[in-house]
């Protein structure tokens, strides 16, 4: 799962600038991951009291906490749809969280319908070329485990031509084309991120994985222990030592010569 996704979501930041209640919200909103069974009762309350997009936003948060997955996708759902109707400006945020909570609960599907409502810029919202970039990037994902890679690299595609320098987006065309068996386009989005952030234990995962499917297994080994290296405790540093540690498994026994055998006792 992507950490990034559980980041923003658990860490429950507001999505509202102004809610009618700010003090009523910000009490719900540190509530969630603390007791989000207390937190779902006052949200309902909340709601019932005419507590509308802010209400609904921290009960879909709350859920999530609880691992309600379904009932916290269709608050999500209600509250993007709530903000739309107001037109308050925040349904791009919530609609970008409801695609972030879908692949969490393991429904990509669904986060590729919730991204697009956001990227449908409801309300006539300003996106920056790095928010849309980082949405489509968002899509991308959830539309690999769609298995509908064509879309997915569409989408990855316009992220790099909006925002050149996110390197996340040149990572993933890069793992895509691989997994396509585009080893040439692999590498070029590859360099690209490479560019962008050398040391980052991704994009040295990435680099040794495009080799050893080239069959450069030197190479491969040399970019694993670089990840390994960069970040051992990362999710990236700890597949390549998976990696490493099958090639290690695999690699023949070095043949016993003369030399290697021990002296004769004379």
């Amino acid at each position: 799962m992507r950490l990034a996704a559980v980041l923003l979501l658990l860490a429950a930041v507001p999505a509202f600038a102004a809610p009618s209640d700010p003090t009523r919200y910000a009490a719900c909103i540190e509530l969630a991951p603390k007791d989000p069974a207390r937190a779902m009762q006052l949200a309902y309350a909340w709601r019932i009291e005419g507590g509308g997009v802010a209400a609904r936003h921290c009960l879909a948060v709350a859920q999530m906490h609880a691992r309600h997955h379904d009932a916290a996708l269709k608050s999500y759902e209600a509250a993007g749809e709530a903000s739309e109707a107001a037109n308050d400006g925040q349904a791009v945020a919530l609609w970008r969280q409801a695609g972030e909570a879908a692949l969490i609960a393991g429904q990509p599907d669904t986060a590729v319908r919730f991204f697009g409502r956001a990227l449908a810029r409801p309300g006539g919202a300003e996106l920056s070329p790095r928010a849309e970039a980082d949405l489509l990037t968002s899509r991308a994902e959830a539309q690999v485990a769609t298995r509908k890679p064509g879309g997915a690299m569409a989408d990855l595609k316009r992220a790099t031509e909006l925002s050149p320098t996110f390197m996340t987006a040149w990572l993933l065309k890069a793992t895509l084309a691989r997994r396509d068996g585009d080893l040439a386009g692999a590498e070029a989005a590859l360099i690209k991120a490479a560019e962008l952030a050398p040391q980052s234990p991704d994009v040295e995962l990435e680099a040794g994985n495009i080799a050893a499917a080239k069959g450069d297994m030197a190479l491969a080994r040399q970019a694993w222990e670089a990840a390994v290296g960069d970040g051992p405790d990362t999710p990236a540093g700890q597949a390549a030592a998976a990696a490493l540690g099958k090639m290690a498994a695999t690699l023949p026994e070095k043949p016993l010569t003369e030399e290697a055998l021990p002296a004769t006792p004379r």
